[in-house]
């Protein structure tokens, strides 16, 4: 079967917005994507403006298999097979020199044939470290590709750019723009501090009448991680200046994307609408999220793979690039990147906080246990919290949910579903709430900010989260509303009948023994007053041998116990709870943000998180959704309260 880069596409083509790829950019990149053979890193570049058009990117590394034929019908093409060839070949002096070969396709308009690309040239810094070597490789270039610019004077120009770098600044990348009718090669350069931008340019013969650029690279410099300059270099530096940013993590957890973005649009350099389909474009997608479209030619690596990792599809933004031209008007272009790849399971463990061996003690049934095991089991659960806490911070955030209610926002999805949870529950002005598991406060210090007079006592098991809820509390100015105790929740420290509502949220699978959990709630609710638990539930069908170890190994990883919602609903029926009712989540609520935080992109290219790393697994056949069970304390007293 000849596989092409048009068979990912189809995997990653759902999640791009018409604002971004409209359905007629899409065709003409689908026209090109057929003739190309399957990459693992592809991207889109995008116009931020209201231009329609979309160019197409990909990266060809070194084992990538020959290009289809169609490549081969026009003599450029044919050259550039001869030049493609040579790069593959290990002992070729292209193949030590270069390390990745990229082409990016100029798309005006509907190709009646691949059109000849830009090719950009990723350089080993081994190999190429200083001018004359970097003189050497385009002289290797000009006489191996076909329309190659004749630009006099570009070895002296290319010794000035090299020897005016200062310590630590690299010549990376070089762009042979081919279809483009300038007599000039492209140049990227990384490690110049972006206060120093200027007086390069300007020692390389680049000028402007204005300071107009250093101001544009302070304003920047403030919403990214780091810039890269790119140029086009001929007899004398071109005009136009790129100026690449980039954040080392996508928009969740990263909230710095959504004001960067916010910056870009009240500049003028992007539409509202086009920043909102910025954000949604980053995420992950598995074969069991849509089988039909999982390209053919992964099916081998996918088998011969296994269970020793795990087969996904990436989306990130690789970075956004403004454009300045002392003669012309800003612009901006977003980079969307995609790919496949196979992550090593292997990685995939927590042994830098807690021996293996001891997490697989933890016991995922339920049943009678000795004060020991009860012991054991608290302590491992302290102990998984006392340890993940910061990695929660840093990739998750404050709101540790698997799963979050969908809602319209794309600034803040943990806050909106925490407040559309708190609607859900039912939470009043002035009600006294409980938050039972409640972490480093994310939660509740959304619910305190926005619903007038409400006081929460919450509880954890683990002191670290405990005194970072503090601070965070104390940072919002929530310290007279919010109380944070250490504690076992199924011991609370409070009286009866003390709180009008008490709130799980995805807590209650860490107990131990839900009767006991349950009748402390019941204990400590005022009458009339109402639970609301969320979390996930095993599903209540016979469960293959397969779910069950999904299912064992799930309660293993985030040492919790999963039980059923119908088992949940009969303790606390048993009780004395009414109005029982339950809830199936899973058209509602999304794992996109929980997923997300399992991986960053570094230049573009995805890596598992601190986090991922300890929780990231492709569950399969997925045993178990998320539900929701709501329930009140009767207002008068029955026999359960004598």
């Amino acid at each position: 079967m000849n596989s092409s880069i048009a068979d990912y596409l189809k995997v990653v083509a759902p999640h791009l917005h018409p604002e971004l790829v409209s359905p007629q950019a899409l065709s003409h990149i689908q026209t090109v994507a057929r003739a190309l053979p399957p990459c693992p890193f592809a991207g889109f570049e995008c116009r931020l403006d209201k231009s329609s058009r979309v160019d197409l990117l990909v990266k060809l590394p070194k084992q990538t298999p020959d290009l289809a034929e169609r490549f081969q019908q026009s003599p450029a093409w044919q050259a550039f097979g001869e030049f493609y060839r040579e790069w593959r070949a290990t002992a070729s002096y292209l193949h030590r020199s270069v390390e990745n070969l990229g082409l990016e396709f100029d798309l005006v308009g509907q190709p009646t044939q691949v059109p000849v690309p830009c090719i950009l040239l990723d350089i080993n810094q081994q190999m190429v470290s200083n001018a004359q070597e970097l003189i050497d490789l385009c002289g290797n270039l000009r006489s191996r590709l076909p329309n190659y610019p004749v630009i006099p004077k570009l070895e002296s120009q290319l010794r000035l750019c090299a020897n005016s770098l200062p310590n630590g600044a690299k010549i990376t990348n070089l762009g042979i723009m081919l279809p483009r009718p300038v007599e000039a090669i492209r140049v990227v350069v990384r490690g110049i501090p972006p206060q120093q931008f200027s007086e390069y340019l300007r020692k390389i013969g680049w000028s402007e009448p204005t300071n107009t650029l250093s101001s544009l690279v302070s304003s920047l410099s403030e919403f990214v991680d780091s810039l890269v300059l790119s140029f086009d270099l001929g007899e004398t530096v071109h005009p136009q200046i790129g100026l690449e940013c980039h954040l080392q993590q996508q928009p969740q957890p990263d909230r710095r994307w959504a004001l960067f973005l916010e910056h870009l649009v009240a500049k003028g350099l992007c539409t509202p609408d086009k920043k909102e389909a910025l954000l949604a474009w980053p995420g992950l997608s598995q074969k069991t999220d849509n089988p039909q479209l999982w390209p053919a030619d992964l099916t081998w690596g996918d088998r011969f793979v296994g269970s020793k990792g795990f087969s996904l599809f990436w989306r990130t933004i690789y970075e956004i690039k403004i454009v300045y031209n002392p003669s012309n008007l800003l612009s901006a272009k977003a980079y969307l990147a995609f790919g496949h790849d196979w992550f090593d399971a292997a990685a995939l463990n927590w042994r830098d906080w807690q021996k293996a061996e001891d997490i697989d003690r933890i016991d995922v049934t339920s049943g009678s246990e000795t004060e020991a095991d009860v012991f054991q089991y608290l302590e491992q659960v302290r102990s998984y919290y006392d340890h993940i806490t910061p990695t929660i911070l840093k990739n998750v955030g404050t709101t540790y949910q698997t799963s979050l209610f969908r809602t319209e926002s794309q600034i803040d999805p943990y806050r909106d579903s925490n407040l559309y949870c708190a609607e859900r529950a039912g939470i009043q002005p002035g009600h006294h709430i409980l938050d039972a598991g409640c972490g480093v406060c994310g939660p509740g210090i959304d619910i305190a900010q926005n619903i007038q007079n409400v006081k929460i006592d919450a509880i954890t098991l683990s002191v670290v989260q405990a005194d970072t809820a503090r601070k965070l509390v104390h940072q919002a100015g929530l310290s007279d509303r919010i109380k944070v105790h250490v504690g076992d929740f199924h011991h609370l420290p409070f009286t009866d009948g003390m709180f009008d509502l008490i709130l799980f949220l995805e807590s209650a699978v860490y107990s131990y023994d839900r009767q006991k959990l349950f009748a402390e709630a019941y204990r400590v609710l005022c009458p009339g007053g109402s639970i609301y638990i969320k979390e996930p539930y095993i599903k209540a069908v016979p469960l293959s041998q397969q779910q069950q170890k999904e299912i064992a190994e799930a309660n293993r990883v985030y040492a919790c116990r999963m039980a059923r919602i119908d088992e949940t609903m009969k303790v606390m029926s048993d009780i004395g709870f009414e109005n029982i009712t339950s809830c199936d989540l899973s058209e509602i609520a999304s794992t996109k943000e929980f997923s997300e935080a399992m991986i960053e992109s570094q230049h573009g290219f995805p890596f598992l998180t601190e986090f991922g790393k300890v929780h990231y697994r492709h569950f399969q056949h997925k045993p178990a959704f998320f539900g929701e069970v709501k329930a009140r304390k009767p207002r008068k007293l029955n026999h359960r309260d004598l």
